[in-house]
This record gives C-alpha cells, structure tokens and sequence, in this order.
C-alpha cells in the first residue's frame, strides 16, 4: 500500500510540477507514506520515476487490452470510449500532462536513460495493439478496403499524441475527440 500510495502521488507531482522540481522528501510529506519506508521501496528519485512510468503503462496498456477483446462492439465505439477515458483522465489531472508519457519523457533527466527507454518500448508495443484494432475493423468492413493498418497505426498514434498535447495548451478535450473522429472518417 505504501509504494503504491508514494506512486501515485509521485506521478500526480511530477505532472503537476515537473520532475526536477519534486524532491523525494514533497514526495514522503505529501504521500504520508515514511521517508525510510519510501527509501525501502526506491532507492533514489529515478527509481520512483520509472516506477510512476510503469504505473502509467500498466494504466493505459490494461484498457488498450480490454479494447482488442471486446470483439461485441464496433471498432469505432472501442476507439471513442477509450479516447472517453483519456479525456477523463486529462480532465481530472486539470489538464496537467495531458500524456504522461510524453511529458515524463522530456523530464526524465540523463541519469535515467532506462525511464526513456520503457516509453520508447510502450510506444513501440502500443503500435500493434492500435494496428490489430483497426485490423478487426477492416475484417469487419467497418473501415474501407485498401487500408494499411501498420500505417494507419502510426498515423493515428501520432495524431492521437498531438492532440493530447494541443488539449493541454488549449485546455479542451474536444481537440483530441475531433482529431479521433476525422481519422475515423478517413478510414471509412
């Protein structure tokens, strides 16, 4: 409870603030959680920030997967309601990070090119899950034939993270669910 507890308020600081800014002891006062009792589970600041890297994985690869098995719903709704979540999400961060990850990755200082690199790897996985998603709308005839899902993967992750960040600047969700609903209308 008590490294999950330094977790997660450590991943609210570091959005809210910015890595660099957050000291392990804002960490210990404002999780309530022991100096000694956080030092057991993190040996230093890097440690606790690629544990908040995982967490934020875990978070989003967990509904991506729940996405890929609901073969009941449409693709599309599948896109809409996870697109729902994140716009929740950045919502409630009070539009702070608006993609973790991306902002994690351009905090996460030299020292710590292991936190880099499990980004990299939850980008670099998070492309097939998207590709074998709209995979299953192209089985399914809900996107037009001649698609390339690979590609089609990219682009759409790419659009997704610049509107996530176009969201944050603009203060309004509504950017990201626009950018989802005309890449949609361009499959069909």
């Amino acid at each position: 409870m008590n490294r999950t507890k330094a977790v997660e308020v450590a991943a609210e600081l570091f959005l809210r603030q910015g890595y660099s800014y957050v000291s392990m002891d804002e960490v210990v006062r404002t999780s309530g959680v022991s100096k000694s009792n956080i030092y057991y589970h993190f040996k230093n600041k890097e440690e606790l920030l690629q544990a908040v890297v995982q967490h934020w994985i875990t978070q989003y690869e967990s509904q991506l997967y729940l996405l890929l098995s609901q073969h009941e719903r449409g693709v599309e709704e599948r896109i809409y309601s996870f697109i729902s979540m994140l716009s929740a999400g950045i919502e409630a961060r009070n539009y702070e990070g608006s993609c973790p990850f991306i902002t994690l990755y351009m905090q996460t200082p030299a020292s710590a090119p292991e936190v880099k690199e499990s980004i990299s790897r939850f980008f670099r996985e998070m492309q097939p899950m998207v590709e074998k998603l709209l995979q299953q709308g192209l089985d399914r005839g809900e996107f037009r034939k001649g698609i390339e899902p690979q590609s089609a993967s990219s682009l759409f992750i790419a659009a997704l993270e610049g509107s996530l960040v176009l969201a944050e600047t603009a203060r309004d969700t509504s950017v990201i669910e626009q950018s989802v609903r005309t890449f949609c209308q361009m499959l069909r």
